[in-house]
């Protein structure tokens, strides 16, 4: 294999991607070596997508990555790069993870290794979990870095979840240790949004019937998502259709006035939070009397120009702290836009 670092990411939102691509293009590369990206689009299931990437790259290392985490310790890959040195048996390594397996059906609540900075809209956060450099046993799928290849287990499973702790599995159960480098202060922002949980469970089942045998026995525990719930959440996600399309018809007040009515956080998705921090920003903006040509909607005429104008304000708000020599242009915003923006999507420090 060629000394080369390749980035394999699912792609489904150009404009994370291309956020994404200005993270990686700051990194320094290590002497001798060479990175790729291979971005893959329309995939049916992130099994396929990426054992069809890792087949089609020669590079010695590969790095499995979500769209949505930008890397802002331009060294991080000389770091990386030393660890697997430090430890030849190392197979895999990711910035988050955990050093035993969930007793609890909420494996995404098991991480206790690791340093990241994240985002859910609503909020910025700060996973500080454990700093120091730490073998795991199973590792987040934000950011994944593997030495050699071992098949993703698309032959018995599919869709899009537990793809991580599948590939953690295959790795411990041929004898390779799973790392976590140090990470004193945060490598990755991971800007995940809202967790949706619709198909957890029947994913969950699936992804049991191929490692049950080496897990604890979860099958006297509830539905971490039944029915009534992924019932809840596809109303939701048909008023919040109609939501967007309102505000445009100037019933801002009256669609800010249904979405408190309906603030239950486990039937809500991204874009709904958005369309909150949208709406609050039109406040702000109309208690300032700011005229409708100054305000965040002036040259936005749908919600898809909107979610796009709030994406481009925060990568903006972003780079100005973690990219200083290239922040590029914010597009023209009320000062009240972009403190609300930075307020649910930034950390203060």
């Amino acid at each position: 294999m060629r000394k080369k670092i390749a980035f394999i990411i699912c792609v489904n939102d150009e404009v994370y991607f291309s956020e994404c691509l200005f993270y990686i293009g700051r990194l320094h590369v290590p002497e001798g070596y060479e990175i790729e990206v291979y971005p893959l689009r329309g995939a049916k299931s992130i099994y396929e997508a990426y054992q069809q990437a890792m087949e089609q790259s020669d590079a010695e290392y590969k790095i499995y990555m979500h769209q949505d985490v930008f890397l802002v310790c331009p060294d991080m890959l000389k770091y990386l790069l030393q660890m697997f040195e430090r430890h030849p048996r190392a197979g895999i390594a990711g910035v988050i993870g955990a050093g035993s397996i969930s007793q609890d059906r909420k494996f995404f609540r098991s991480w206790d290794l690791g340093n990241v900075m994240g985002c859910s809209e609503k909020k910025a956060f700060h996973n500080e979990l454990y700093k120091e450099e730490s073998k795991a046993v199973i590792l987040d799928g934000m950011f994944l870095m593997t030495r050699m290849d071992v098949d993703w287990r698309k032959d018995v499973l599919s869709g899009w979840d537990f793809y991580d702790i599948s590939q953690s599995l295959e790795y411990w159960n041929r004898g390779y240790e799973i790392w976590i480098p140090a990470q004193h202060e945060p490598w990755c922002i991971h800007d995940c949004g809202y967790l949706n949980l619709t198909r957890y469970d029947e994913a969950q089942e699936e992804f049991l019937k191929v490692y049950g045998w080496e897990l604890p026995d979860y099958s006297g525990q509830p539905l971490v998502y039944p029915s009534d719930f992924q019932g809840r959440f596809t109303i939701m996600m048909e008023l919040k259709e109609q939501w967007k399309k309102l505000i445009f018809l100037g019933q801002i007040q009256e669609v800010w006035e249904m979405m408190q009515k309906f603030a239950d956080e486990r039937f809500i998705d991204t874009e709904t939070v958005i369309l909150r921090n949208i709406l609050e920003i039109l406040q702000e903006e109309s208690r300032e009397n700011l005229s409708a040509d100054q305000g965040f909607l002036y040259d936005c005429g749908s919600f898809t120009q909107a979610y796009q104008k709030y994406m481009q304000v925060k990568f903006w708000l972003r780079r100005k702290k973690y990219a200083k020599d290239q922040t590029g242009n914010c597009p023209h915003v009320s000062e009240a836009a972009k403190k609300l923006i930075g307020f649910h999507t930034m950390l203060v420090h």
